[in-house]
């Protein structure tokens, strides 16, 4: 009930520094750090707390991935129905279902990019990431290169998926894991998409289609009163792996249309069971960010 509260009145908050201030308060209370950036895409009313943080992004980093892929499907670059081989050689484990399929059979490209995003799949997720370039240092650069250009400052791509041979001994790669980003590069993405501005609307439309079929409702969807609202809607990709829960994605109703990047890091409570706290933080957050945007 202390973090509830806490998170609410760092919603009612007028002034940066109050933000500021409070974040600090609910750090304490909830064992890590966290991230908000959220914006009301019609009245353009925004919700910031730590929003140009850095943030490990976990399975978020694969909807930057998506993106790219959309990019060069507009560019004829990649056709969606290209056949990919499924290779018991590059089988990954963790999220997804590829892993336990039988080899040697095929999926267009555009079914294992929806797996990427719907189930998370690690497996699905390397086999686009290797479509995008010759070399591991091209596949990563087209990603990150093309979130530049979108104006996202701090969001980088930084290996595949349990790829241990190909991660870099920096500091960064250490610390961040597979991905880098922050709330406010989120949030930004996400709410070009909302608008129909990634590529063009069409694009744009087919790639929110994906999102909303995204099939993990335990954190931003799990507290957000679909029961009482059936012209509400949430297209989102979450992330999670151990101190770390993310998710981001839009929301939408008959009230309007709201855009949403939740990070939590450093929890203290590790795991992935529904119970966890971390978890419990983002659903929170989610709901009084509904509450905030559309009223109770």
């Amino acid at each position: 009930m202390l973090l509830l509260f806490s998170i609410l009145n760092l919603l009612l908050c007028a002034q940066q520094s109050d933000f500021e201030r409070r974040n600090r308060e609910l750090a304490l209370t909830y064992g890590g750090r966290i991230g908000v950036s959220a914006e009301n895409i019609y009245t353009g009313e925004t919700v910031i707390i730590n929003g140009d943080s850095l943030f490990p992004t976990a399975s978020v980093i694969k909807l930057p991935v998506l993106v790219e892929l959309f990019y060069r499907f507009h560019e004829g670059k990649l056709s969606p129905d290209t056949p990919i081989e499924l290779l018991d050689s590059l089988k990954k484990p963790g999220s997804g279902i590829l892993q336990f399929l039988h080899a040697n059979q095929t999926l267009r490209l555009i079914d294992i990019a929806t797996l990427m995003i719907i189930l998370s799949d690690n497996t699905a997720t390397n086999y686009v990431i290797d479509q995008l370039g010759a070399t591991h240092e091209e596949k990563l650069e087209t990603v990150n290169s093309r979130m530049r250009s979108l104006g996202l400052k701090n969001t980088k791509l930084l290996n595949k998926l349990y790829s241990f041979a190909t991660k870099k001994n920096t500091e960064e790669a250490r610390r961040f894991g597979i991905g880098v980003s922050s709330p406010n590069d989120m949030a930004l993405l996400l709410e070009k998409l909302a608008r129909g501005e990634i590529i063009n609307q069409a694009m744009s439309d087919s790639m929110v289609r994906i999102l909303r079929n995204q099939q993990d409702i335990q954190m931003a969807a799990r507290y957000l009163p679909f029961m009482e609202d059936s012209t509400l809607w949430i297209a989102n990709k979450t992330g999670s792996l151990d101190d770390r829960k993310i998710d981001v994605g839009i929301v939408s109703s008959s009230k309007g249309t709201y855009v949403y990047a939740i990070f939590c890091d450093g929890s203290v409570d590790l795991g992935e069971q529904v119970d966890n706290k971390a978890t419990i933080a983002v659903a929170q957050v989610s709901r009084l960010l509904y509450d905030y945007f559309f009223g109770q």
